[in-house]
């Protein structure tokens, strides 16, 4: 939602659901010419006349680079597209089924760190929600687009605790969300109440092409534990999440 209702649920169950397909469906761009005409995913004329070449593997951090691997070596993917979110670099890569790196873009997270949602913080009125409680929490994820109340496509991540992947959020002015993502620095990357907030362009032009036809898989790296006690500690790959739902809406505000 642009404007905050301090009274709602963070998310509402109770909320009809609806299809969005036809309105994501509507973007009208291939996702090659797509990423082609950001310079994403793919050598692209710059305005000096250059190249914008695709973001090298070498460009993630190191633990981006682990879980990649992982995902790679165990088939932990299925065969879908996926993005890792890094909270202690503040950045997303998103990747083909393939493993091969489309882009990566800075995010914006929760205010508090921390791996673990709060138990029902999905039900809950947002003003109950504390500093210390706004937590982005690390994990792997079904991704799948739906809409909140607002009407807007979002990328649920954790549906239970009303976690999403959205564009940068910028009503409240006070808060210089966008400043935030601009700057090249990573301490001013922690406001959110939780969600993911990524710059609007890396999510219509690569998040949405993405997942539009059917779920993918987010992971989020730990900040408090170990890539070991979070992801390796089993190298089976698990079973193939699969859709959530039909058609997954709720009342997660952009936040």
């Amino acid at each position: 939602m642009a404007v905050i209702q301090v009274d709602a649920s963070a998310r509402n169950r109770t909320a009809a659901r609806k299809p969005h397909g036809s309105r994501v469906r509507g973007l009208g761009l291939g996702v090659a010419a797509s990423l082609a005409a950001l310079g994403f995913g793919g050598p692209a004329a710059a305005q000096d006349g250059g190249v914008i070449p695709r973001p090298p593997v070498a460009d993630m951090s190191t633990s981006l680079q682990a879980l990649r691997t992982w995902v790679l070596a165990t088939g932990d993917n299925h065969g879908r597209p996926f993005v890792i979110v890094d909270k202690i670099d503040a950045r997303v890569a998103a990747f083909d089924p393939a493993g091969a790196m489309l882009a990566s873009a800075p995010v914006l997270l929760g205010l508090a760190q921390g791996d673990d949602s709060p138990a029902g913080i999905g039900d809950r009125a947002l003003a109950s929600i504390g500093p210390e409680e706004r937590i982005t929490p690390a994990g792997r994820f079904a991704g799948e687009l739906g809409e909140n109340l607002a009407g807007r496509t979002v990328l649920w991540v954790d549906y239970d605790a009303a976690i999403s992947l959205h564009p940068v959020a910028t009503a409240v002015v006070s808060e210089h969300r966008q400043a935030r993502l601009d700057s090249p620095m990573t301490t001013d990357n922690r406001i959110s109440y939780g969600c993911i907030n990524v710059p609007a362009d890396f999510y219509s032009v690569v998040v949405l092409p993405m997942f539009r036809d059917a779920p993918g898989v987010v992971y989020v790296l730990p900040e408090t534990r170990s890539l070991d006690a979070q992801f390796f500690h089993g190298t089976a790959a698990p079973a193939d999440p699969g859709r959530v739902s039909a058609s997954l809406q709720g009342d997660s505000p952009d936040l």
